[in-house]
């Protein structure tokens, strides 16, 4: 089917749901609610095809003549239209790469595919052998993070994934009728019948459910929500990942491997304590035991699958003496049923199964000891099926199961530990006055506290003594915490100054009995670069630690160090353009600063899901990274909204990690095998002056006297606070008096919702000014990141509307508005300008499909954002204790969650 059909074929999906919801809105809130939302619609599409003042006008007297539970019916229309076309455009996507993938060749692979990957290496004169190595060393670990940018309740998620279950049956039914040469023209359009009472049904239940969570999210509803996609998509895409990397390897070189997964899955969410008080030890005990459970349980499932399949009986086969061997420990050890005696593999299955089930505490007996022992026995179900001849049933039934252990493990992710480097230093501080080692610990000078650590750490004494109750939260949090983490990742400290920063946690470590003097912790120690600042002080901060013979230690023991570099602050604190040269530059400084000293560098990439924050398509983000700084392995955090957008089909899951692979796969050949062409000192120099002169005139900006003010009176910030979105406050601490004050997400989150996007691109016209235009348009062609840099704010650009914006004006003291609403319009012109100018075409030239979205999107959110500017001026007159401010604040939460799910990014 052509590409064109099947986008006539989206068009009927997302006509028939449209239909479906306006029959629920006239069943459920009435035909009034039904005719003031076409009315809207209808005025903002002409709007938007026919400027006019007259029209404008139209709109803006209807909206402010809607009452309070009108404008809150019309916000849930547009938003509750969204959510459905958010589900065909993704059914969409499934349909388009299944397209492409069976026209997929050797000789004319699909772009950022697997065949393709391969035969790009083979091009370039690498080996099987070679190919092999690489692929073989290959380490992607994603990180599941609990940002606050998945917005929609769990309940709305399940209405829509049976939807899709509504859809995917009309449209399998098509498609057998046209199998069996039936009515092609309703093959053709399946679901094009308005009568479809199932569809209808659901459609209704989905209009009926509360958008709003009664109460904010704990972190053990974002642990349940976070992990659903490991047992439900990753399941499936893991083996088909490995399958897809062997099988292109056998189309080009004529041999097939044997490959372990190349990704590595690893969670935050319950052991963030970052800002976060709900994370106490506790959750963290709780969340890693939840993993487990989950992981262990499914393995049960489909261990119980392979018992009911492998039904092989030993009167038609002879096994192996190894799995007698195994076989008869089991009779031994286990009481195992008589009804599968002389069935071989049901038996070996049942001693899996008792042994998972010890893990669960449902059964007795003796459980595994861990993973490995665990990926041992499959393997020997493998071998011994190989052996027999049936390697097609090894490799569906038994493989599957195993790939999976070796990609999840009987813990299902590595939980990591997150804390500010501020409550770390407080909990040291007690233990060592409380040993009388220094009385003001936290009063020292950074170079004072690192030897006076050093000195500590060459011993191995505790120093709280026997029964010592901490006096300070911070202490017994991080003491606890520590004693209950089984599931170790890394422990993470987020804003590293110094080195001393990262030496409390082996203080903290040595103090429950997990740090030996000169050996290695069990987890890696992790400093976050996140301000411009820090990142520009993060090759002496690692040479420090690579220096510090404590330290050195515990990085040889562990392979290398890690480092993660943070995009979120990073951009808040100097800007886009400023921000993304300085993890440039901190990469490539870092790298060169621990090769010296003979160790490998990890980089653990904190990107978040709007470009501002280091967000969009994650593999040409991977091809931008500085020559020598991707090797073998890399982590990236996978947060929010883009967990549901990436992972919640199996295709699309999938597809996202075959991209992501085959960048970083092309990137770790060429570090391990390659040589990179040295950047070019002409473009660093054009950057060094670009970023420098982009950052003067984004600090200028929020650094300019009532401009956060303005940017209170123009934003709803006030109001995210209070969305129940996430388990994390908005705020660092206390109410929020400067931008500084202000975490990232809400900072970029505040700037969405009134259509500016203003951490995406402001600054960057002044920056590339300074470029001279022949030299800009080099860059752009030749070096990945200049292009990837650029493409990102041209996606921020795009998304963004200076008319809607405008209309948020009203909120704002005019003195305020004149005063910056000018220079930030003209700012948005130049960017866009320059941009083009640059491209020598349009801004989305390089994103159809996204330009045609924008397009088709605009007219629907607009009503969203015009209710929104409505409700935020009636709810900031509405004094506290008045009866309408409840509604009022929950149609605005509304509004917010809306805009969210017509831009499909809430920041």
């Amino acid at each position: 089917m052509s590409e064109q059909r099947l986008f006539e074929q989206l068009k009927r999906e997302v006509d028939l749901l449209g239909r479906s919801l306006g029959k629920a809105i006239r069943t459920l809130s009435g035909e009034r609610v039904f005719e003031l939302e076409e009315r809207v619609r209808e005025l903002t599409k002409a709007l938007r095809q026919s400027p006019s003042e007259t029209t404008r006008q139209q709109l803006l007297a209807t909206v402010r003549g809607l009452s309070l539970a009108e404008a809150e019916n019309m916000i849930r229309a547009f938003a509750t239209y969204f959510h459905l076309v958010n589900l065909a455009e993704e059914r969409h996507r499934v349909r388009v790469n299944r397209e492409r993938e069976k026209k997929s060749t050797p000789q004319a692979p699909r772009g950022e595919s697997f065949l393709a990957l391969i035969g790009q290496l083979k091009n370039q004169g690498l080996s099987y052998e070679q190919v092999v190595d690489v692929l073989s060393r290959l380490r992607l670990h994603l990180t599941f993070t609990a940002h606050p940018t998945e917005t929609r309740r769990r309940t709305q998620r399940y209405h829509i994934s049976e939807i899709e279950k509504l859809l995917d049956a009309a449209e399998r039914g098509s498609s057998d009728e046209e199998a069996l040469g039936k009515n092609k023209e309703v093959a053709a359009s399946p679901l094009i019948s308005d009568s479809h009472p199932p569809l209808n049904a659901r459609v209704a239940l989905l209009w009926g459910t509360s958008e709003l969570r009664k109460s904010r999210p704990s972190v053990e509803d974002e642990v349940k929500g976070g992990l659903f996609y490991t047992t439900y998509t990753l399941w499936q895409a893991i083996p088909r990942l490995v399958d897809g990397l062997e099988s292109a390897l056998e189309a080009h070189y004529g041999q097939r491997p044997d490959l372990s997964p190349p990704l590595v899955f690893r969670s935050w969410i319950g052991g963030d304590r970052d800002g976060n008080p709900n994370v106490v030890p506790e959750v963290t005990s709780w969340a890693q035991n939840y993993a487990r459970e989950t992981a262990l349980r499914k393995f049960v499932e489909d261990v119980d699958g392979l018992i009911r399949d492998l039904s092989l009986s030993e009167d038609r086969i002879t096994i192996s003496r190894e799995l007698r061997l195994v076989l008869e420990e089991h009779a031994r050890r286990l009481a195992l049923p008589e009804r599968f005696q002389g069935e071989p593999y049901r038996q070996f299955g049942m001693g899996l199964r008792y042994k998972l089930r010890a893990l669960l505490g449902e059964q007795t007996g003796p459980g595994y000891s861990g993973t490995p022992e665990f990926i041992g026995d499959l393997r020997k179900a493998e071998t011994s099926l190989n052996q027999l001849g049936l390697e097609e049933i090894a490799r569906v039934s038994v493989r599957p199961l195993r790939l999976n252990a070796e990609a999840f493990g009987l813990e299902l992710v590595s939980l990591d530990l997150r804390e500010e480097s501020r409550a770390l230093t407080e909990a040291v501080a007690e233990l060592l006055k409380t040993a009388g080692v220094h009385e003001h610990y936290g009063g020292l000078e950074p170079q004072q506290r690192e030897a006076l650590l050093t000195q500590e750490l060459a011993t191995a004494r505790p120093l709280a003594p026997v029964g010592y109750r901490p006096q300070t939260k911070a202490l017994q949090t991080a003491l606890e915490a520590l004693r209950n983490w089984r599931a170790r990742g890394a422990h993470v400290v987020s804003m590293t100054h110094y080195p001393s920063d990262l030496l409390e946690v082996l203080m903290l470590a040595r103090e429950v009995g997990l740090y030996r003097t000169g050996r290695a912790l069990p987890f890696d120690v992790v400093p976050l670069f996140e301000t411009l600042g820090d990142l520009q002080n993060a090759p002496q901060v690692v040479a420090r630690l690579l220096d510090n013979p404590v330290f050195k230690a515990h990085v040889q023991g562990r392979g290398g160090l890690e480092v993660m570099i943070g995009y979120s602050d990073s951009n808040k604190d100097a800007g886009f353009l400023a921000a993304n040269w300085a993890l440039y530059q901190a990469q490539e400084a870092i790298t060169a600063t621990a090769k010296s000293r003979g160790v490998q560098v990890y980089y653990f990439h904190g990107r978040g899901t709007s470009t501002a924050r280091g967000g969009g398509t994650a593999g040409r983000a991977i091809a931008s990274l500085p020559p020598g700084t991707v090797g073998s392995r890399m982590r990236l955090t996978e947060q929010g909204e883009a967990l549901a957008d990436r992972y919640a089909h199996p295709d699309l899951a999938y597809r996202n990690l075959e991209q992501m692979l085959y960048h970083m796969a092309l990137a770790s050949a060429r570090d391990l095998y390659g040589q990179a062409e040295p950047l070019r000192p002409e473009w660093r120099e054009a950057m060094k002056r670009a970023a420098e002169r982009s950052t003067e005139v984004y600090r200028e900006l929020l650094l300019r006297p009532g401009f956060f003010e303005f940017y209170e009176q123009l934003t709803p910030i006030r109001e995210i606070g209070a969305l129940n979105i996430a388990s994390r406050p908005v705020y660092r601490s206390g109410r929020v008096r400067e931008i500084k004050d202000l975490r990232a997400i809400p900072w970029v989150m505040s700037w969405t919702q009134v259509r500016l996007l203003i951490p995406g691109w402001y600054g960057l016209a002044e920056g590339l000014e300074e470029i001279p235009l022949t030299l800009r348009r080099e860059m752009f062609a030749q070096w990945p990141f200049f292009a990837t840099t650029l493409d990102s704010a041209a996606i921020a650009l795009a998304k963004a509307d200076l008319g809607i914006a405008r209309e948020y004006l009203r909120l704002v003291e005019p003195s305020l508005a004149e005063c910056f609403f000018p220079s930030i319009a003209g700012a948005f012109e130049k960017t866009r300008a320059i941009l083009e100018e640059t491209f020598q075409n349009t801004l989305l030239f390089n994103h159809p499909v996204l330009a045609r979205q924008t397009e088709l999107r605009n007219p629907y959110v607009d009503p969203i954002s015009l209710v929104q500017v409505e409700l935020l001026e009636r709810y900031r007159r509405t004094p506290p204790e008045a009866p309408e401010r409840p509604g009022l604040e929950r149609a605005l939460m509304l509004s917010l969650l809306g805009i969210a799910a017509g831009l499909r990014n809430a920041g």
